[in-house]
């Protein structure tokens, strides 16, 4: 009568083991899904002709500013490219507008991919290869300035979330490093958008010369948090680790 009770025991913990195993392949089908889902879906067309997303959100009303959020958001985490979305934003809202809501938008959407890399089986990936388990690491320990500085790095949003998710920084450092991160590339973009609306070149000048000179601004100062963190012991062996083969 014993051995039924043992086995019940002990099955639970094997299907323990087994989770991060289902939860790591949910999470993949998931965001390739999605991924797929975007390429083939009308959006893809529809955002690039921005006087139609323009009489959408003109039809929302004051839904408009909400609705650009989450759809950005959701846009987002389907691999859409987030600055595509600050320029058609900025065509569309104008400069402001289009850039808090669209880099609001972008931020909740890059948490969700967290959250849900979180969820899906991290602990496990850690542990089969160590060497991540060691960058993850540093980047903790670096904090807001190291989720700046993967955030700079040319990669697609969905790969750094992945990286991000995989890693041991904390909530609060993703959104305030990410917050931070997104600007750099976004401020010209949006600026560009923005002024490729305007009735003539003399009206887009002023525009595009602000692109510049933010782009400029922005990066001397992406740069100089680089050179900050290199200065430490633990952020020269980051680098090092990032660039090796």
């Amino acid at each position: 009568m014993t051995a039924p009770t043992a086995d019940i025991l002990t099955e639970p913990p094997a299907l323990a083991t087994r989770r991060p195993w289902v939860r790591f392949a949910v999470m993949a089908v998931v965001l390739a899904g999605a991924l797929v889902a975007f390429y083939f879906s009308p959006a893809r067309a529809w955002l690039a002709d921005h006087h139609a997303v323009r009489r959408t959100l003109d039809s929302l009303g004051v839904w408009s500013y909400p609705a650009c959020v989450i759809g950005v958001a959701v846009l987002v985490i389907c691999g859409a490219p987030r600055l595509l979305l600050a320029a058609i934003g900025a065509m569309a809202l104008g400069f402001w507008w289009g850039l808090l809501l669209t880099q609001f938008g972008a931020l909740l959407g890059y948490y969700a991919v967290f959250c849900f890399v979180r969820w899906g089986g991290r602990d496990w990936v850690l542990r089969r290869w160590p060497a991540l388990c060691r960058l993850a690491d540093r980047l903790q320990r670096h904090g807001v300035a190291g989720v700046f500085l993967v955030r700079l790095v040319p990669v697609h949003g969905s790969l750094t979330n992945l990286c991000l998710g995989l890693s041991n920084v904390k909530h609060r450092q993703f959104l305030v490093g990410s917050a931070l991160g997104l600007l750099p590339e976004a401020v010209p973009v949006a600026l560009v958008g923005a002024g490729l609306v305007r009735g003539s070149v003399m009206d887009a000048l002023p525009y595009l010369a602000a692109a510049a000179i933010a782009s400029a601004v922005l990066w001397v100062a992406g740069a100089y948090v680089i050179r900050a963190v290199r200065r430490s012991r633990a952020g020269e062996l980051l680098v090092s680790d990032a660039v090796a083969p």
